[in-house]
């Protein structure tokens, strides 16, 4: 009887021995898919005022980077009422991977916008083409 508990042990042993190699298995290759291209970042974005008067000026900062690669511009939109309108677009010609920027807009409020709320938008674009936009909103004053 005692010879039959062991020999149970074993073939039992055996049985889930198989499965525990198993899961100790890494999967060298890696799973297949195509880079396409990459995003910058807009790390941070300030305004000098987010209360200004009509006539003011208002300068943005923003930091930036794209770390996998270049960027290629960076555009100032006006979005209002789901309209979006190119206020100004900066074209880089080289760009280092490995550095952040520090970039400045300015913009001088319109009559227009006595007594509303502007949203400014910011759009970083790569060499393939991708986006990443960072908003900020500028009450002024009526």
């Amino acid at each position: 009887m005692k010879n039959q508990k062991n020999y149970f042990r074993y073939l039992l042993a055996l049985m889930i021995f198989p499965f525990l190699l198993t899961g100790c298995i890494l999967e060298n290759e890696e799973p297949e898919y195509d880079v396409v291209g990459a995003v910058g970042t807009i790390a941070t974005l300030t305004a000098s005022s987010t209360t200004p008067e009509v006539g003011s000026t208002v300068t943005f900062t923003m930091m930036v980077y794209s770390e996998h690669e270049p960027a290629t511009e960076l555009r100032m939109n006006r979005v209002q009422g789901g309209t979006v309108t190119n206020i100004e677009t900066r074209n880089f010609s080289s760009w280092n991977v490995q550095d952040s920027y520090v970039e400045t807009f300015t913009w001088t409020v319109p009559e227009s916008a006595r007594g509303t709320a502007v949203t400014m938008q910011f759009v970083l674009v790569t060499q393939s083409n991708f986006t990443r936009s960072r908003n900020i909103t500028i009450n002024v004053r009526p």
